[in-house]
């Protein structure tokens, strides 16, 4: 088992980054389209758990399967509300070594240069866990004199929560007063720069695209009806007039049979991702948008077909939170207190576990040092960053409990 030490100064915070990116990986890995195998997220789950034991947290192991166990771990302190404190332990894929600059030689292994530490997990989100579990731990140093802090900690964040965040709400019935999810939302304006408070978060849909036309000699395109070229054109067009407000993101394409070569393909499929999608939309109906938009483009002749990928691949947005919600107020406070300046309220165009938890009726935010924005390679987070969420972090809880 991985042994992790608490962090109390910043190299020792730095050095907590580091055994949490490499606890795990690459098992921890998960892919929104399906991992390459089954996650193990227990393979972090185990030595984060007895960390939290050791403070003094009452820790709990669940989930319907043995290598995916979400962390849960309760600290009363006296009577009052419960505050939950969540990230994910599950990472997205690194993609092949190659394709870094830093880290080029293992991704998983963390390098600090110039005031930031770089390894995938790093954003998002294992520095960011690092941050909620240094303010977890100050919090329980000095306890307030009521309230309960709650620690969840889940599996399968990044294929849309379903045996972590869902699985918690639906099944197991987590019900907290409140949530904060500690994931990126930190900005940065030229040379200013700052963590914002997501009070609200949009969806997303993962959609297959199949095209089905008629076949040509490559000589003679006018005798046929070309998928491919109706697919290409009609993504361009996606891309300048998206449906209702959904921009997509073209993830995946595919045409041609291997040895036709002499011929225009007879089908082809487009994977796209649609983002932007908000609270009222129901998966039937931006299915039937984009099949009623894509028919209506199609010539004679293609024949189109607009489907979910299999899986949790479609997730609806969130109502956000008012400004005079306790949870939101409380971390406004608290981050003028610390930084001189209002947090900035935004709604974070992304999934995290915040969703699954509004939409249990939760009220949950979402607010963390990792930087608002996805870095396919050389992923990184500001230490000064880290260390400004901290101290955050740990005056909204102390102010959250003491209602």
């Amino acid at each position: 088992m991985t042994v992790i030490a608490a962090p109390t100064e910043r190299a020792e915070l730095v050095a907590l980054v580091r055994t949490l990116v490499a606890a795990g990986q690459p098992w921890c890995e998960n892919s929104l389209d399906g991992p390459a195998r089954p996650p193990e997220e227990s393979r972090i789950a185990h030595p984060v758990a007895a960390l939290l034991d050791e403070w003094g947290f009452d820790v709990t192991l669940v989930g319907r399967h043995p290598t995916r166990q979400n962390v849960l771990a309760t600290k009363v302190f006296g009577p009052g509300p419960t505050l939950m404190l969540n990230d994910h332990l599950d990472t997205y894929p690194s993609g092949p070594p190659s394709r870094w600059s830093i880290c080029s030689d293992n991704p998983y292994e963390a390098v600090e240069l110039d005031g930031r530490i770089y390894a995938r997990g790093t954003s998002d989100t294992r520095a960011n866990l690092a941050a909620l579990l240094t303010a977890a731990r100050r919090v329980v140093a000095e306890p307030p004199s009521g309230g309960t802090l709650l620690v969840a900690l889940t599996v399968d964040e990044e294929r849309n929560g379903v045996e972590g965040s869902s699985y918690l709400v639906d099944t197991y019935g987590l019900r907290p007063d409140a949530s904060i999810t500690v994931e990126p939302t930190a900005w940065t304006d030229g040379a200013r720069g700052g963590i914002a408070l997501a009070t609200a978060q949009t969806g997303h849909a993962l959609l297959d695209i199949a095209a089905r036309g008629r076949s040509s000699h490559i000589w003679r395109p006018d005798t046929g009806v070309n998928p491919a070229q109706f697919l290409a054109e009609a993504l361009a067009d996606l891309r300048v007039h998206p449906v209702e407000e959904w921009p997509v993101s073209v993830v995946g394409l595919t045409a041609g049979e291997a040895g036709m070569a002499q011929f225009t393909p007879l089908s082809a499929t487009a994977r796209v991702a649609a983002v932007n999608i908000g609270p009222g939309v129901a998966a039937g109906d931006l299915l039937t948008a984009f099949q009623r938009r894509l028919t209506a483009s199609a010539p004679a002749g293609i024949d189109v077909e607009v489907s979910f990928v299999d899986g949790p691949t479609f997730v609806a947005g969130t109502i956000p939170l008012r400004d005079d919600d306790a949870l939101v107020g409380a971390i406004d406070s608290a981050y003028l207190s610390v930084t001189g300046e209002p947090v900035r309220h935004y709604t974070k165009p992304a999934f995290n576990d915040t969703i699954r938890f509004r939409h249990a009726g939760i009220p949950a935010v979402t607010f963390g040092p990792g930087d608002d924005g996805w870095a396919v390679y050389d992923e990184s987070i500001s230490i000064d960053t880290m260390q400004t969420a901290i101290r955050v972090l740990e005056h909204a809880v102390r102010a959250y409990l003491s209602v």
